[in-house]
């Protein structure tokens, strides 16, 4: 650049010409001023370029500006959150531009296609907080945990309220239960629910590392904000967006959990444009290599950790197709339940607030104290709420026998 540079002015020398230094300094980047005295054959002295707190994260920059629709701000009040920077946005906005960081972003990160053997890997996600309304108006708020396998792209999708660790290693068994067989191993990002990210450092929660040695599964971590090194979970998300098509549509919940089993069937169903095979038929070779799911009891161990819901208006949580009560106070509150020895126990603040006898899926549950205190407000007297709380218990009682 600097011969060239040195070319040019010889060169309108030469011809008895006057550059423009303005134009000049545009093409080689420099300084106009700097450019004169180089004509006019002044000594130039090359001043030393400061070091920038940026430069350190010249990479990473160009990474966060590559995700779709960040812009130069945006991507300004992630470093000065994450990373605490002290410089101004002028000053952060006038590094990415002279140093061509938004063009360099635009242009991509290179992830290329990879495969892997059958029974080799398991890629995983979340789809978050997806909002679909009921017909009655009533706003269902969920996560969609995601599950693909990477030979036969094998999908699947469970609903969960929470993205918590113990969502996460629940959901997995479910899944090898399904499948009926263990990956060797689980590649993921850097989700809260497993890892704690500080800066570039990351450590996987101690409990999830014992997790997976029970399982005898190798966990794999994306590198930071490269989420597209598992594609393979990526792409097969877009399916989530099926559920959208219900929106204002669907009864309730439990008409939803059907939707989302149906869903898993079908785009299973769907030909890969990658394979070129639908993920059921190479599912059927992929099965083969799979690897034997572990004892029973220690799965149990497992599924049977404290679970977490937010308790809706009705005041009754969902546990395995049935409805149970719990004080209304808790309405918009979540509580923690778990099964042990034929009962349900729920917690609120570590404090018991029911305790329920295990029913038949579809059944109603109200402890009567609960209802009672439902109708507070509702009607003019004790009587009146003893009469309909009476009467409804016994509707509900009736609808659980049939």
């Amino acid at each position: 650049m600097e011969l060239n540079l040195i070319g040019t002015l010889t060169m309108f020398k030469t011809m008895g010409m006057l550059p423009n230094f303005s134009e000049l300094a545009r093409t080689f980047g420099k300084d106009r001023h700097t450019i004169k005295k180089m004509y006019d054959g002044k000594e130039v002295k090359e001043r030393k370029k400061k070091p920038s707190e940026l430069d350190a994260y010249r990479d990473e920059i160009i990474e966060v500006l590559s995700h779709p629709g960040t812009k130069i701000k945006a991507a300004y009040w992630y470093f000065k959150n994450e990373k605490q920077l002290k410089c101004t946005y002028d000053n952060f906005k006038s590094f990415v531009k002279k140093n061509k960081l938004l063009e360099e972003a635009k242009t991509g990160v290179p992830h290329p296609l990879f495969e892997t053997d059958p029974g080799q890997q398991l890629q995983v996600d979340w789809v978050e907080l997806i909002k679909i309304s009921t017909i009655c108006g009533e706003i269902l708020e969920f996560n969609l945990f995601s599950a693909t396998l990477g030979y036969s792209r094998f999908h699947y999708f469970e609903y969960t309220e929470f993205k918590q660790e113990v969502d996460f290693k629940r959901c997995l068994i479910h899944f090898f239960k399904k499948i009926g067989g263990l990956t060797k191993e689980v590649l993921t990002d850097n989700m809260t629910a497993i890892v704690n990210v500080n800066d570039s450092d990351k450590t996987i929660h101690p409990s999830v590392i014992q997790f997976f040695k029970d399982m005898n599964i190798t966990l794999k971590l994306c590198r930071i904000r490269t989420p597209q090194t598992k594609g393979k979970d990526e792409v097969s998300n877009k399916y989530a967006q099926w559920l959208q098509a219900y929106d204002g549509k669907i009864k309730d919940k439990e008409h939803l959990l059907k939707l989302i089993d149906k869903l898993n069937i079908d785009i299973n169903k769907q030909r890969n444009t990658r394979t070129n095979l639908p993920p059921v038929l190479l599912f059927a070779k992929e099965k083969e290599y799979l690897s034997p799911l572990p004892n029973k009891e220690l799965l149990d161990s497992y599924e049977d950790e404290m679970h977490s819901c937010k308790v809706p208006s009705t005041f009754v949580i969902d546990y395995k197709g049935a409805k149970y009560s719990v004080p209304p106070y808790l309405i918009t509150k979540t509580v923690n339940y778990k099964e042990m020895k034929g009962k349900l126990f729920i917690y609120y603040k570590n404090d018991l607030v029911a305790e329920h006898e295990l029913a038949k899926p579809c059944s109603i549950n109200y402890h009567g104290d609960h209802y009672k205190k439902g109708l507070i407000g509702k009607l003019k007297n004790d009587d009146e709420i003893d009469e309909l709380t009476a009467k409804n218990l016994a509707k509900f009682k009736d609808f659980g026998e049939k």
